[in-house]
């Protein structure tokens, strides 16, 4: 194949239809970006300005009707959570490492992040467990926390065991 005689020739049939191809092409690309961006001036609206501040973010609005799980070994405060308030159900379970170990020690005191929704000083709400023995093999309690008020709250776990607590409304 040798290309030299193609070169040489111009203006005939191929470079007509190559013209074509490329002016399409060409215009195609024009009336796809033309699309792009009236999509996204109507997409954002006719009050958009490029330069502006960004608007403002929705309003959230926590709710806490999904039960909340914790787990984890030893001593640790949560993070923050929020409680819609009203009466929740508390479930927590505490196990050593292996049934042959000692009995652990495990206390769960629910805590408000606010003191005006604690119920006695230093944001102390109720005791879930109090240095509870718990043998190597496991145990488990249930109670109610009544009145509780909406806020964030964390739980102050001091325990020498593996543990989860849940905090279900009612």
């Amino acid at each position: 194949m040798d290309p030299a005689p193609r070169l040489a020739r111009r203006g005939g049939r191929d470079d007509r239809r190559t013209a074509r191809w490329r002016v399409g092409l060409v215009g195609g690309g024009f009336a796809v970006a033309a699309v792009v961006l009236a999509g996204l001036a109507v997409g954002r609206g006719s009050d958009y300005v490029v330069s502006g501040p960004p608007p403002p973010a929705p309003a959230i609005v926590r709710t806490a009707e999904v039960p909340i799980v914790l787990t984890g070994v030893g001593n640790r405060s949560s993070p923050p959570f929020y409680l819609a308030g009203g009466t929740y159900r508390s479930v927590w379970s505490a196990w050593g490492e292996a049934a042959e170990f000692p009995p652990c020690t495990h206390s769960v005191v629910l805590m408000a992040v606010d003191p005006a929704n604690a119920e006695a000083s230093l944001r102390h709400v109720q005791d879930l467990a109090e240095r509870i023995q718990v043998p190597a093999t496991g145990a488990s309690q249930a109670s109610y926390v009544y009145n509780v008020k909406p806020g964030d709250y964390y739980l102050d776990v001091t325990s020498a065991c593996n543990w989860q607590i849940a905090l279900s409304p009612t």
